[in-house]
């Protein structure tokens, strides 16, 4: 049904039961894609730290290793895919770019006035993708 699946990750909870529901809707022909975004807020202390930013996205990548090793035991047919910027516009604007089918994305169930004060990375992609987006709790 879906060809091409993007599963957004940060490594919380959330995050790995949207892995475990991209799995379960992907046949065998599917690239699942997982993305994760490095905020550019507060990166030049966390670039600072790891020197480089093959490091930084190195380091990063720990924080998502259980999801992407759920999906490498689970689906063969997958990449990764790390970028940096505001995590709501550039998750859309990948799904936009590369024509994604849908998008998986774990949601933290921000109560309505933390929502609107910081407002949420999940409802961002909803709003701003031109795919279905699966939000998983």
């Amino acid at each position: 049904m879906y060809k091409h699946i993007l599963l957004a990750v940060d490594g919380s909870d959330n995050s790995f039961r949207a892995a475990q529901d991209a799995v379960n809707i992907a046949t065998s022909n599917t690239l699942i894609e997982i993305i994760s975004v490095i905020s550019t807020e507060g990166i030049t202390s966390q670039a600072a730290h790891a020197g480089t930013l093959d490091n930084l996205e190195q380091n990063y990548r720990t924080k998502f290793a259980r999801e992407e090793q759920f999906i490498k035991n689970n689906h063969a047919n997958y990449k990764v895919v790390i970028t940096h910027g505001h995590a709501g516009r550039m998750i859309s604007k990948y799904a936009n770019d590369n024509k994604v089918n849908l998008v998986v994305i774990g949601c933290r169930g921000l109560n309505p006035m933390h929502e609107m004060v910081f407002g949420s990375v999940s409802t961002y992609v909803t709003k701003n993708a031109n795919c279905s987006t699966l939000l998983v709790k």
